[in-house]
Parts: C-alpha cells; structure tokens; sequence
C-alpha cells in the first residue's frame, strides 16, 4: 500500500480522494466553496486541446483553418500535465500509481467506514445503504498487469471466450459517446438542438408501422450483427432462456443498439417479459462496455506513467457515476427487473438481497390476494401480481470481481431503478427548496416502462424528473475532470442521451414527452401498432353511439365537452331514467361533474380510486336494485379495483377510456343480470372530440379512425 495510506492521521473522504489522484493534499483546494463549479469547468477546458460543443454553428470551425495545427494525441492533456508538475516539484513520490479504479475507491469508502465505526447514514435511508449484518463487502484490488493484458486483448484475433468481439470494430457505442469535433458533428448538434428531424414511416412485418426521425444528411444504419459483448452472451442466453432472441426483440434490440430514442407503444401483459429481457440486456451492455473502457483506460494510464510517457486525453465517464436510470409503476415491476440484472450480471455475491427480497417480493399475503383475483382480467393480474408499492428508489452498484450491492448509494450506483414518486422525494418539490439531483447529471440512458400504468399514478413527477435530468451539477462529488467527456463539460448531456419509453398504448402526454425531451443525435423512433378496436371484443347485443362533441379549439374542448354532457345527458337523467352509469376518464372532469349533479339534487354514487371497497359495495347495491339513479365511475377505479357492476342498462362514456379494453369490459357488463331486459331497452352512448383520435383508434379501429374524427357526420352507431 502507498506510504499516503498508512499515515495515522485521520482524513477525511474527501482528502483521501486528493491523495489517490494527486498523491498529495489537492492543489486544487484553495477553490472554495463559494466559487461555482462553472469556474472549475473553465479552467479544465482552458487546458484541453479540444472545442467547445455548443450545438451553433458558426465560424472557425474549417477544416482547413485547422490543417497547421498539432495533433491532439501528441499534445499533452491536462491531467499528464498536472503529473509532471507535481513530480518536478518533488511532491509525487516516485512510483506512485496515480490511478484509482472504482473498486479501490469503494475499497477506501469500506476502510473508512470501518474507521468511523459507522457510514453517515442520509434521512432518505434509501439514497446510502443501510446498516445490516451483511457489512463487509469482498472488492479486488484492481492489476495494472491484468488490465494491460485485458486491454491489449482488443487487437488479438480471438479472446479465451471465443471469437474477437465484434462490437470492438462495429460499436454504435462508442461513436455515439466519443468526444468528436468535427464540423459534422456541429451540424449534427445545430439539428438536433433545433429539431431538425426528417419523418419517414416503413412498415413492419412484426412490429408494425415505424416511424423513424432522422437528422439531415444521415443515412440508416445497418444491423449490427453481434452488438453484445462476449461475457454478457451467455447470461443472456440464460436469462431469455434461448441461445437467440424471438424475433420480436430482434426486430426492437435493432433500434435499442442504434443509441436512437424509443417509443414504442405495443406492449402487453403478453410480451411484457420479452421486452423486459430485452432493454435488460441493452442497459446491462451498455453498462459493461462503459465500465471496461474505464478500466482499460485505467491501465493505460497506470502503464504510461510508470513509463514516464503520454498516452493523451482519455475521456471516458460524467461527472457522477449513474448511466442507467430505469423508471417503474411499482416495486413488482422492479423486483422482477433486477433479478433480470443480477442474472446479466452474473453475480456471485448480491451485499444486501435478503433485505431486497423482503422489501420488493412477494409478501405473505400473495397467495391469499392471487384468490382474490381470480376473476379479474389477465392484465391486471399481470399488474398487481406482488408488492405494488409506487414509492420506491435503488441504486445498482456493479463491481469487477462480479459482485452486486444493492441499496449503493445513489453516486456509487451504477444502475438506479425507482418510480417517479421516489426520485420526486429525493429532488424536492418544485416549489420547494432545492434537494438533491446532481445524481442525474450524467445520466446516458433513461428507460421508462409502462407508461400506462404510470398514466394511473402522477405524470407530472415523470415530466419533473426529465426537467431536472443531464443539469449541470451544482458540486463537483470529487470528479475527475481530467477524465469527464467534453460534451459532458459542454452542457450537451441531454442530446447524447438514449430515452426508451415503452407502453401499452400512446397518448399526448407520451408524444409531448418524445417530442420536448427526446433529442437525441442519433435520430428518434416512433413504434405504434395497428388496431384492430376494441368494438370487436363486445359480445353484448347492444347499439353503441358514438358522437361526436363540436369544439371551437383545443383550450376550451373540456368546457365544451362538459357544456353538451349537461345540455343533452342530465336532461335525459331528469326524466326518471336509472340503473346508468356515467364512465369519465379524467379525474378533474368527474370531480366536476359530481359537484354539478350534488348541486341539482340528483340520486346518485361516486366510484373513484378513493372510494372504500365498502362504499363501492353499497353504490353497486343500489344501482343493481334501482335505489340510484346513476353511478359516476372513474378511469383510476377501474383500473385499480375492476368492480363487477350489475344491473346496467344504459352506459355513457363521458370521455372515452385510455385503456381500450375497459370499452369493451364495461359494455359486455350490461350482459350480467340482465337476462329480463330486451336488448331495445338497452343502450351504449360515447362522447368524442376531434382531439381524441388516439383514444378512438384504439376502440374503433385504425380503419375507422379517420372517418369518425373528420367525417360531416357526427353520430355514428355500431351494432
């Protein structure tokens, strides 16, 4: 061990982490707390070789202003340079290996912990592990010798594994994040930062119609034939249970492996686990891949200084250590997920998984809630199969010796998984004090799975957490600037960035989603499948009405909408018309509603997600024997509970579902206890406006669609 370790005085992190890069006390760290990190960022890039990215084109940037001008790889970087003048003034000892890999940095983080006694623990428990019995954590030691040799083991033919790996000389990868600055690269980013996509669509044999966005001047890329690296292959292999992928993750791994951003909106309770597998593969390759190229910069590093040469720049990693974050509805979800990265990672030890088990699996109450729900839908079995918690963050920390932690804190984590109503705990409310989302900064790829679901809960603190993504970070966490990318430095994170959003379905909310928040260089995907509509899976005899509600423009459809509902629909109600339920999608739209018919003394029940179970019970009761005149039924209370109401005979859909299943569900309702009701005496009326065509794809058909959103007519009836 280095003399600098064994002092007994007693430093702290920070110190330390001057001593591994430095070899003494910072030279630095007379920047005090209250210069900006900005500052710093200057300074680092005053003294690199490189441009700035500023995603503008302007002048200067000629190739031929530039044919004088010395090589980069000759000149010296500004790390090299701060070595040579400590060591000229006698400060670096001799033979001092400047290089610290992630596993000697959390090897020290250990040491100090068992210094203190204990780890400062943060009141988010969390954002830093917890103190359990499983304390002591096995890390190797990183070999320069064995780094080396792994290093050089790119430009032999084959590798001990197998063949020479292909994405070595075919990696999407490594061009999209290398420091590049080219003048196509400036045009790349002027487009990008003014959306400069060109739009053309092709048909899919098995994923349908896809829509692709590309940059001008781009051509399509061609299909890497071997994406994944070598020691990830037979995990995955594994984990798919299958020496290939189906054809469905053929077809959508191709345009995961292009860094391109993706929507794609076909997912279901019956390819959910192939989709999952496949995005696990893609997150945990990229992650491998990122964390090899650092430890074979490492020895790189390691090897020219002990040489006393220069091997250059070598800018490999952000400013924190996150690259993966992976959005989910509820803990289910993620349970299900990180054992998918476990078994990618191919873990021999997993520090803190009894407690992972007991937090995100199935609890004792599975089987009894399993019977329960018997009689439900496939889906939402799928759904609410286990925990279904929705406020939950953990942070994935990878090591070398095939080691997982699990709870790392957040900067030490390589991969976080969470909900939305997690990480908005850990950033703070938006009109609240500032906490903490430095965390984001450096964040390469965003994966967010069932959107749907996420529809169900608080979209809004989706769209806060990419409001507060890939932001320069407010302290440096003890960066190495020397190694942090340029574009990084340059505050172009968010153009470099892969956004996967996958779901069941599209909505608006999702499209503004892909269109203010996905820019991504490599051009943007758009995966939505045809519809068949859910009018097809009514089995009930019943007429069902769809009518379409004139509206001026799109700020006021929800009055206008709300307007012809009282106009037409409550006047029916006064003449004495029961056993009716009113469906309303939105919550804001019910809650108007039900203050509007309270207000006209009407004889009804609210169902909403707040509802009890028993008061759901006695509304139901009612309705079926007559006592009601109507209930008003929420989108969220089907989707949450799937309550079996009897005794419908007339069916209004303020708002048509998002889910287009729930159409079908509620309608082939009127079927159950109905048997003395002719099928004159029932009846199916839908609102719609020209603003819903998305909604009324999915129910009516992709055939349909267009003549019900523009046609003259305005009522259509489907028998």
């Amino acid at each position: 061990m280095p003399p600098a370790r064994k002092t007994k005085t007693k430093l702290s992190r920070k110190e330390l982490q001057q001593l591994k890069e430095y070899g003494e006390l910072d030279p630095l760290s007379s920047i005090t707390e209250e210069k900006s990190l900005d500052d710093v960022i200057s300074k680092a890039l005053g003294r690199s070789g490189y441009g700035r990215f500023t995603g503008k084109l302007g002048k200067g940037k000629s190739t031929k202003a530039n044919k004088g001008a010395p090589k980069r790889s000759t000149r010296p970087d500004a790390y090299s340079r701060l070595l040579s003048s400590l060591s000229a003034a006698g400060s670096l000892p001799v033979g001092r290996d400047p290089v610290v890999s992630d596993d000697e940095d959390d090897a020290i983080e250990d040491m100090e912990e068992t210094e203190d006694g204990s780890e400062a623990v943060n009141e988010d428990e969390q954002m830093h592990s917890a103190a359990d019995s499983d304390r002591e954590y096995n890390v190797d030691e990183v070999d320069s010798d064995e780094l080396d040799s792994e290093a050089e083991q790119g430009n032999s033919s084959d590798t001990e594994d197998g063949p020479k790996e292909m994405y070595e000389a075919f990696d999407y990868m490594e061009k999209h994040y290398a420091d590049d600055d080219s003048e196509k690269m400036h045009k790349k980013l002027a487009a990008a930062t003014g959306k400069e996509y060109r739009q053309s669509i092709t048909e899919d044999s098995v994923l349908g119609p896809v829509v692709t966005y590309d940059l001008a001047g781009e051509k399509a890329k061609p299909v890497n034939p071997r994406p994944l690296k070598q020691k990830l292959v037979k995990p995955a292999h594994k984990l798919n249970k299958s020496s290939e992928f189906s054809e469905f993750q053929h077809k959508l791994f191709n345009w995961l492996d292009q860094y391109r951003d993706v929507v794609y909106s076909g997912r279901s309770h019956s390819n959910g686990d192939e989709l999952t597998t496949a995005y696990a593969i893609h997150a945990m390759n990229h992650v491998m891949k990122a964390k090899d190229l650092e430890r074979k910069n490492n020895a790189k590093l390691a090897k020219a200084h002990a040489a006393g040469n220069d091997v250059g720049e070598l800018r490999d990693r952000g400013f924190t250590r996150p690259r993966v974050l992976i959005v989910l509805p509820f803990r289910n979800s993620a349970f299900r997920l990180i054992e998918k990265l476990l078994t990618l990672a191919s873990a021999g030890k997993e520090k803190n998984f009894t407690r992972f088990a007991k937090e995100y699996g199935p609890d004792e109450d599975e089987e009894r809630r399993h019977n329960a729900n018997k009689r439900k839908p496939e889906d939402f079995k799928s759904t609410f199969a286990g925990n279904i918690d929705d406020a939950f963050r953990i942070g994935l920390q990878l090591h070398y010796n095939k080691s997982v932690k699990l709870y790392a804190d957040f900067y030490r984590a390589d991969i976080i998984v969470a909900s939305p109503i997690g990480l908005r705990m850990t950033t703070g409310a938006q009109s609240g004090d500032r906490k903490d989302f430095d965390f984001l900064s450096s964040i390469e790829m965003v994966i967010v799975d069932q959107c749907d679901v996420l529809m169900m809960q608080n979209w809004d603190h989706l769209v806060h957490l990419f409001e507060h993504m890939n932001l320069m970070p407010k302290k440096d966490h003890g960066c190495d600037f020397s190694r942090i990318r340029l574009w990084q430095l340059d505050g172009m994170a968010k153009y470099r960035r892969q956004t996967i959003l996958l779901s069941q379905y599209m909505t608006p909310e999702m499209q503004a989603l892909f269109n203010h928040h996905c820019s991504s260089i490599e051009g943007k995907v758009r995966i939505k499948p045809a519809y068949a509509g859910a009018v097809n899976d009514v089995v009930a005899k019943v007429s069902q009405v769809f009518k379409r509600v004139s509206v001026r423009k799109l700020a006021s459809a929800n009055d206008d909408r709300f307007g012809h509902f009282v106009d037409q629909t409550l006047s029916d109600i006064e003449k004495n018309q029961k056993h009716l339920l009113i469906f309303v999608s939105s919550y804001f739209d019910f809650v108007r509603i039900r203050n509007t018919c309270k207000d006209r003394g009407y004889i009804f029940a609210a169902i909403s997600e707040y509802s009890t179970k028993s008061e759901a019970m006695r509304a139901r009761i009612k309705l079926y024997e007559g006592e009601l005149q109507f209930i008003l039924y929420s989108e969220r209370a089907h989707f949450y509970h799937r309550y079996p109401i009897k005794g419908i005979h007339h069916l209004v859909f303020y708002s048509l579902p998002d889910h287009p299943h729930f159409y079908s569900e509620l309608v082939n309702l009127m079927l159950t206890h109905n048997n003395d009701v002719s099928a004159d005496q029932l009846s199916c009326t839908a609102f719609y406006t020209k603003f819903d065509q998305l909604k009324l794809e999915r129910i009516v058909g992709s055939k349909l669609v267009t003549q019900l959103a523009s046609s003259e007519r305005s009522q259509f009836t489907f028998a």
